[in-house]
């Protein structure tokens, strides 16, 4: 089957960036695999994507050696065996809050004896003859980390076998801290708390990821020695970059005196 060669670099200690699809077009997908980047992962907690846009995407980097992950709308194995089975190489369960969540999670994606995913994946068993004997070993189970009770339970957590990542959600963390929201957030609440995540991966000697939003953030949190990153998200990046001709035109046209109505065709 695929390799996920954003597993294998965190495994070895190599930084791995991608970035969130919340558009859930092919189109979209094609394009950033193609663009240096490490993985991709489809947005479906917070979003309309569903099971039939996930195939699409898949085929459209099925040509690269990009790995996708999907964000699922919870723990349910229910939800995580269908996306597994569509094709997903990775899964990240939002709101883990404590060890029998996690343990909950990682049981829905490994196959017997490792955990208690139903056998049936019918996609990609037919893409991939040796699928079942590798799975297991490919699938990278993202955990996500967005309440101060988890943070506080981050030990046993981790303890619990099979977790590839903790990837810390900065805004849910910030509302549940009472503090203000933000991707690059310097409240000292919200500092020490991602803190004790990164300080407990290094103990347990699993990989920490958070979201950024800027390339420089990106470096930042490599230096501090976060593994798992996305870069802001493709509609994210899409309204900067769109904001940002749009306010250079505007200035443009008014500083050689053009006269316009404001609209833009």
């Amino acid at each position: 089957m695929k390799k996920n060669i954003a597993k294998d670099k965190i495994k070895n200690g190599i930084p791995s960036i991608g970035t969130w699809v919340s558009s859930g077009n092919p189109l979209v997908c094609e394009t950033l695999a193609n663009t240096g980047i490490d993985w991709i992962n489809i947005e479906c907690e917070h979003s309309s994507i569903d099971l039939g846009d996930l195939i699409h995407c898949f085929r459209a980097v099925e040509h690269t050696d990009i790995p996708v992950f999907v964000r699922v709308a919870g723990s349910d194995p229910l939800i995580i065996k269908r996306v597994l089975d569509t094709g997903a190489l990775g899964v990240v369960v939002p709101d883990i809050k404590n060890a029998e969540e996690a343990k909950r999670a990682i049981d829905a994606c490994r196959y017997p004896p490792e955990g208690k995913r139903g056998i049936g994946a019918t996609r990609p068993n037919a893409v991939y003859p040796d699928y079942m004997d590798h799975a297991n070993e490919e699938i990278c189970v993202v955990l996500m980390i967005e309440d101060i009770e988890a943070v506080n339970r981050i030990d046993s957590i981790m303890e619990v076998p099979g977790v590839d990542v903790i990837f810390i959600g900065p805004n849910d963390l910030a509302a549940t801290l009472n503090v203000p929201l933000g991707m690059d957030n310097q409240h000292p609440k919200h500092v020490e708390a991602v803190e004790t995540v990164l300080r407990a991966g290094k103990r347990h000697g699993i990989p920490i990821g958070i979201h950024c939003g800027t390339p420089e953030e990106i470096s930042r949190r490599i230096a501090q020695g976060f593994l798992w990153m996305p870069i802001a998200s493709d509609v994210a990046i899409m309204r900067s970059a769109f904001m940002t001709s749009v306010a250079r035109i505007k200035e443009t046209t008014e500083s050689t005196g053009i006269n316009s109505d404001g609209k833009f065709y």
